[in-house]
């Protein structure tokens, strides 16, 4: 499988990522080569999602800092998304650490 461009010259460093998600805080790892859903789901979080393309909006979070890269071809946001800080793990590569905001599930 071919890596994203991104990764040519980061492909084997490891990130971390500062969860918050209401009063708590958890870092994990997560490798430059995968999605930052990837490294979410491998470090048991749960997170809603559907369509594992960044297209459906169900994995929604916010990015607090660092930066990410995200294909143009699967860029899914919406141009307020985008200035307030939104993205879609499931198509979104680390380039740095990063300080990010689950959605809150709610509850019916």
């Amino acid at each position: 499988m071919a890596l994203p461009q991104h990764t040519e010259n980061i492909v084997d460093q490891t990130f971390k990522i500062t969860i918050r998600k209401q009063n708590n805080t958890q870092i994990i790892p997560a490798l430059a080569k995968e999605s930052v859903l990837i490294a979410l789901e491998r470090a048991k979080l749960a997170i809603p999602s559907a369509c594992r393309s960044g297209e459906c909006q169900v994995c929604r979070s916010r990015l607090l800092t660092g930066d990410i890269w995200v294909s143009p071809h699967s860029d899914g946001r919406r141009h307020a998304d985008i200035k307030f800080g939104y993205f879609h793990p499931c198509a979104s590569f680390p380039l740095s650490d990063l300080e990010m905001e689950l959605p809150v599930l709610k509850k019916c």
